[in-house]
């Protein structure tokens, strides 16, 4: 098995390299770049079978994927009779760029002729929109219902790339980790802004109050952290840097399983 050590500095640089596009960017707000999602995908592809110019390929691919969803989610969800001239524009470009970003993975994977990675990543965009259309359009019947399509929009990229490379050890972790780091980031900041984008969609559909939503969230995070920790005893050695750097970022939540009896 190859495994290179892909300098996710050098990544990021070039993911935004491809990005680039000073017209858009001059109206549109771009979507961060998750350092989460390519560490994730990095200890992914670092341990696939596959020469490094594909490792490369698939891990910029992939982001740009990522910047193309989030982009769109950036797109206001209002009426359009409802905005001004500018909102408009705004919202079109912001189509747009999540368009040229989605454009760019294409051209990547076309100049490799990797017919198999354009399919993979496209399935995993047609089921991400799906949820999000069961998400954002349809009556969620409960909190732990909007968290299982919350889960699967949030890693479902990330698991059917995993899966595509073989790498099935840190896939069965990726979807735990990376959406226990996102819940909590969203509950952090309903707890410090009184906001959540996540949330926001939720409350929409019922009348939980915040304190309700923060502690069904903070129970869902511990849940979610005692399965990675589980999955973590069983890593293989070659993986310690990755087992290492997901238990330190476990260890710096800020509640643990102690909080939710306290409050209870």
């Amino acid at each position: 098995m190859q495994t290179s050590s892909m300098d996710t500095g050098n990544l990021k640089t070039l993911i935004k390299e491809k990005m680039h596009n000073s017209y858009l960017e001059k109206y549109v707000k771009n979507p961060v770049l998750s350092e989460d999602k390519l560490f994730m995908l990095t200890s992914i592809l670092n341990n696939a079978d596959l020469p490094d110019y594909k490792k490369e390929n698939y891990i910029v691919s992939t982001m740009l994927v990522q910047m193309a969803l989030d982009t769109h989610d950036l797109v206001p969800k209002t009426n359009d009779s409802e905005q001004s001239n500018t909102e408009k524009v705004t919202k079109q470009l912001s189509v747009l760029a999540g368009d040229y970003y989605s454009g760019l993975y294409y051209l990547l994977l076309s100049e490799i002729e990797d017919v198999e990675m354009v399919h993979i990543l496209a399935t995993a965009i047609k089921e991400i929109n799906e949820y999000k259309m069961q998400l954002y359009y349809r009556e969620i019947e409960s909190f732990d219902t909007f968290i299982i399509i919350a889960k699967k929009i949030e890693t479902l990229l990330y698991t059917h790339v995993a899966e595509f490379v073989g790498e099935t050890t840190i896939s069965g972790i990726a979807a735990g980790w990376l959406f226990t780091r996102k819940l909590n980031d969203e509950t952090q900041h309903m707890l410090h802004t009184g906001t959540s984008t996540m949330f926001s969609i939720w409350h929409k559909q019922t009348s939980s109050s915040d304190a309700i939503t923060i502690r069904a969230a903070k129970k869902h995070i511990n849940k979610e952290i005692a399965s990675v920790r589980n999955r973590l005893t069983h890593f293989p050695k070659h993986l310690i840097a990755v087992k290492t750097h997901i238990l330190k970022t476990l260890n710096e939540f800020p509640f643990e399983n102690r909080t939710i009896v306290e409050e209870g």
